[in-house]
């Protein structure tokens, strides 16, 4: 485990939830209506950070397995099967009651592929919005994820294999593609083709683990006596970057823009050797660090269902409260989702997928 990446999780799962308070355009608080049109909202860059840092962690944990035959294709597969599934179909079910009376009044056949969509996890490639962001939001992202699972075991065998002047080459040729075919794809489609496609995300996972290899290749180049103020310039350059992004056009903030200060923040932490890394390395946000899962996967149901019982019962209309109860909530739901399902429905499926 590189402790402060794990707690660094959290921190940008708070930025999605974050850009998910939308509701507070609508409230009577002005400053909050300014603060989350100018900073919140562009809190879905959380999403890029997890696809990098997934490239990053999974070399990191299986690159010499696969290199030295101890895990196959079948074995990684189930464990990151067991490890992603069991939420999102819990979280998929507890988004029906939210949706059922649009369900009820709709088209029952799109209604029910919309569902098979997000039940096989492949919402993310039918670029349609009423489609990839139906049922629980933030899990066209774990689409995203399924897929580049089922081909990282390829770009492994592929990256192992080839000469590494030649896979840098070739890796940073497909990376480079993805500014030039902006100016092809009509501007309409910006969300669904760079944001959500994962032929197009493949990209920052690509990027995730070329930086791992980076990291490996140069684990002796950052010494500890420099470490901490790199860890500062990593953890500026990337306030820098966002408090800039409203000059940058949303189709680049999509993942490009934000490549290198999000990969160079990812590589300076693993090092571990600075001030930062050791605020991170806190028992307490390792831990949030480990739920933040739940809490990405969660939050968005809690805003839902917190909105729907307001609405019926409390009438609550003090957004900052608003919003402290529903993080509270997203906290709770996610340490007991953790501890009492997550783990346990991950050590059942691995136990059941892994018998002969």
């Amino acid at each position: 485990m590189i402790k402060p990446l794990t707690s660094l999780r959290f921190f940008f799962a708070l930025m999605v939830f974050f850009h998910h308070v939308s509701f507070v355009t609508k409230g009577d608080s002005v400053f909050l209506k300014k603060l989350y049109q100018n900073v919140l909202s562009e809190g879905f860059i959380g999403v890029n950070f997890f696809f990098i840092l997934s490239g990053f962690i999974l070399t990191y944990n299986y690159q010499e397995k696969f290199r030295r035959g101890l895990v196959g294709k079948r074995k990684f597969w189930v464990a990151r099967f067991a490890r992603i599934y069991p939420l999102h179909l819990l979280t998929l079910l507890l988004s029906v009651p939210i949706l059922c009376k649009k369900i009820w009044i709709g088209n029952k056949i799109f209604w029910g592929i919309r569902f098979l969509a997000h039940l096989f996890l492949v919402q993310s490639f039918i670029p349609i919005k009423s489609v990839y962001l139906n049922f629980n939001r933030p899990a066209w992202s774990i689409s995203d994820e399924a897929f580049f699972y089922f081909v990282f075991p390829f770009l492994i065998g592929w990256m192992i294999k080839k000469d590494g002047h030649v896979k840098l080459g070739w890796t940073l040729l497909g990376l480079s593609g993805i500014p030039l075919l902006m100016w092809l794809v009509p501007e309409n489609l910006y969300h669904p083709v760079f944001y959500v496609n994962p032929l197009i995300r493949l990209a920052d996972f690509a990027l995730g683990i070329l930086l791992f290899n980076f990291y490996k290749n140069n684990q002796n180049q950052v010494t500890a006596t420099y470490a901490s103020a790199i860890e500062l310039l990593a953890v500026l350059l990337l306030i820098v970057f966002f408090m800039g992004h409203t000059f940058i056009p949303e189709v680049l903030r999509y993942s490009v823009y934000y490549w290198f200060p999000m990969g160079f923040l990812i590589v300076v932490l693993s090092y571990q050797k600075g001030m930062v890394s050791k605020v991170l390395s806190n028992r307490h946000l390792l831990l949030l660090g480990e739920v933040s899962f739940g809490f990405y996967m969660f939050h968005h149901l809690v805003i839902k269902y917190y909105e729907l019982i307001n609405q019926q019962f409390f009438n609550i209309q003090n957004d900052y409260l608003s919003i402290g109860i529903i993080f509270v909530a997203t906290i709770l739901v996610s340490y007991l989702s953790y501890f009492y399902f997550e783990k346990k429905a991950n050590r059942y499926l691995k136990n059941k997928l892994t018998k002969p």
